[in-house]
C-alpha cells in the first residue's frame, strides 16, 4: 500500500527502499582461500581473477595442442557439409540485417554506449546504412571493431547467504550492435543446430525440453 501511495515520489519511504536495495545488492564479503574477506578491493581482484582464469584455462589447453587439425578431427565429428558451411559464414545483405534489428526487443536496456534497440528502430533511416556496414565488416574481415563486444556483467546469487564466488550466476548484457551480429549467427546456425547437437543437449534446441 505504501508503494501505491508514495511509489517513486521523493519521499523518505522511497529513499529508504533504494538504500535497502543498494545495501543488499552489493558483495560485501566472500570466502577466499578459507578466509572471510571484506576489503572491497580484494573482493574485486578475486572476482576478476576468477573469471579470467575460468575462461583462459580452456583456451590455453587448446593452444598447447601441437596439431590443431588433428585435435579437431579427433574430438569433433564432421556434421556440416561444405555448402552448409558457406551458408553459415556468408555476409548478410542489408535487408537481412534490417529485419534482424526490427525483430529484436525494442525495450532492451542500453549498455555502455547508451543506445538501446528503440533508438535503432526510430532512427533507422539515418543510421541504417552505417549499422549495416559495421555488421558486414565483421563478416568480411573476421574481426570485431574495438569495444563493440564490451559488456556489462552482473553477478546474481544462486542461493541465499552466498559465501563463495562460485555461488553467483554470471549475467552479461551486450551492446546492441553486437547483439545484431549474434542474432544473425544464431539464425544461420538454427538451420543445422538440431543435427549437430548431441542427444543429451536437446534442452538447447528450440521447441524441445530437457
Amino acid at each position: 500500500m505504501l508503494w501505491f501511495k508514495d511509489g517513486d515520489r521523493n519521499t523518505v519511504f522511497f529513499h529508504t527502499l533504494v538504500k535497502r536495495i543498494n545495501n543488499s545488492s552489493g558483495i560485501h564479503r566472500l570466502w577466499i582461500d578459507n578466509e572471510v574477506i571484506e576489503d572491497p578491493k580484494l573482493i574485486e581482484d578475486h572476482i576478476l581473477d576468477f573469471y579470467k582464469n575460468l575462461y583462459v584455462e580452456f583456451i590455453s589447453n587448446v593452444q598447447d595442442t601441437s596439431n590443431m587439425e588433428d585435435f579437431i578431427s579427433t574430438y569433433i565429428p564432421e556434421l556440416v557439409s561444405s555448402e552448409e558451411n558457406m551458408m553459415l559464414v556468408k555476409c548478410p545483405e542489408f535487408l537481412e540485417i534490417k529485419n534482424v534489428v526490427f525483430n529484436l526487443n525494442g525495450n532492451s536496456a542500453p549498455v555502455l554506449d547508451g543506445f538501446g534497440c528503440v533508438f535503432y528502430h526510430s532512427c533507422w533511416e539515418i543510421i541504417g546504412t552505417n549499422v549495416c556496414n559495421v555488421v558486414q565488416q565483421f563478416f568480411k574481415q573476421n574481426w570485431v571493431l574495438p569495444r563493440m563486444n564490451s559488456n556489462v556483467m552482473s553477478l546474481i546469487p544462486k542461493i541465499q547467504g552466498v559465501e563463495s564466488i562460485k555461488d553467483y550466476k554470471l549475467v552479461v548484457v551486450a551492446n546492441f550492435k553486437f547483439k545484431i551480429i549474434s542474432k544473425i549467427l544464431a539464425d544461420m546456425l538454427a538451420l543445422v543446430v538440431a543435427r549437430i547437437i548431441s542427444p543429451n543437449q536437446y534442452g538447447f534446441v528450440q521447441g524441445r525440453h530437457i
